[in-house]
């Protein structure tokens, strides 16, 4: 069985790049160390570190076991804030992922659960869905504000709807659609576009293709983009309109920019959703996670 403080003591020599250094952090001394990782060594048949003139530096399998030790000690940290939560009530860390249209929505959760809760902390991290969803099979982060639908299988997810969003088109200072209260796509068909778009799978950049397609009309789509800041510098350098999925009152984001809604689109505008782990359903932090959201429903 792996123990987990030799890892650590690998790890620290990895990052220090010497044992001096890593025994000054450490707080022990070199031979205990230097024992330490030549047991992990002998474990394994392998030779994880070689002295050079830069150092202690990692073999292959030294750079391989780096990796993988960060990811078991992260674990381990994240299960000891899970079960002291258990004992001494809601604390720990919170590692929660969203795609940018949720940002809002995690800094009212943050506000929210840092004044009944100040123990608690939060690590967060932004992605497109399906990165999201790769983070949560991998167990890197807790719970994810994603779009619908989900990419991957959703049978070890708890999935909690959130809200509808409804199609803007974002358009720079200098267009001539800005006298508009809507927009049909009729309008939107000779204006170059740039459209928001997955990584991989089925999403919204198809089914606005797809609704145009369905009225006869080709878009001058001259690019796409998996993250909204990029869409919003091309609009603000006035490269392109920007067709954009939003959730109300989320025009303030844009404030360089005129939104104006594109009713049209509404049909295909995709689901705001937190989802979860269903092992982590009864983590006693993660409940009020949980719990905010179902309350706060749009």
């Amino acid at each position: 069985m792996i123990k987990i403080k030799p890892l650590y003591y690998f790890k620290v020599v990895v990052e220090q790049g010497s044992l001096s250094a890593a025994s000054e952090v450490l707080h022990i001394a070199q031979p205990p160390l230097s024992k330490s990782l030549q047991q992990l060594e002998e474990l394994w048949g392998v030779q994880l570190l070689t002295r050079t003139h830069r150092g202690m530096v990692p073999t292959e399998a030294g750079k391989f076991l780096y990796q993988r030790a960060n990811d078991l000690l992260q674990m381990a940290k994240h299960l000891d804030d899970e079960m002291k939560g258990f004992g001494d009530g809601v604390n720990g860390m919170i590692r929660l992922g969203t795609v940018s249209m949720g940002m809002p929505r995690v800094i009212s959760l943050m506000r929210t659960l840092r004044e009944r809760y100040p123990s608690i902390t939060f690590s967060l991290y932004q992605g497109d869905t399906q990165h999201l969803e790769d983070m949560l099979e991998k167990r890197k982060i807790d719970a994810a504000l994603v779009h619908l639908p989900l990419t991957n299988s959703a049978s070890q997810l708890i999935v909690l709807p959130l809200a509808k969003s409804c199609f803007k088109a974002l358009c720079p200072s200098n267009s001539p659609l800005n006298d508009y209260a809507e927009l049909t796509l009729k309008q939107l068909v000779d204006v170059p576009l740039v459209l928001l778009k997955r990584k991989s799978g089925f999403g919204v950049f198809e089914k606005v293709r797809q609704a145009f397609s369905r009225q006869g009309l080709e878009p001058q789509v001259i690019a796409d983009a998996s993250d909204v800041p990029i869409i919003k510098m091309m609009v603000e350098n006035q490269l392109a309109i920007g067709l954009l999925p939003m959730l109300d009152g989320c025009d303030d984001d844009f404030s360089k920019i005129k939104t104006i809604p594109v009713p049209e689109l509404d049909m295909v505008a995709d689901e705001l959703a937190l989802v979860i782990h269903q092992q982590s359903e009864h983590n006693p932090t993660l409940v009020r996670v949980l719990d905010y959201f179902k309350g706060n429903k749009a």
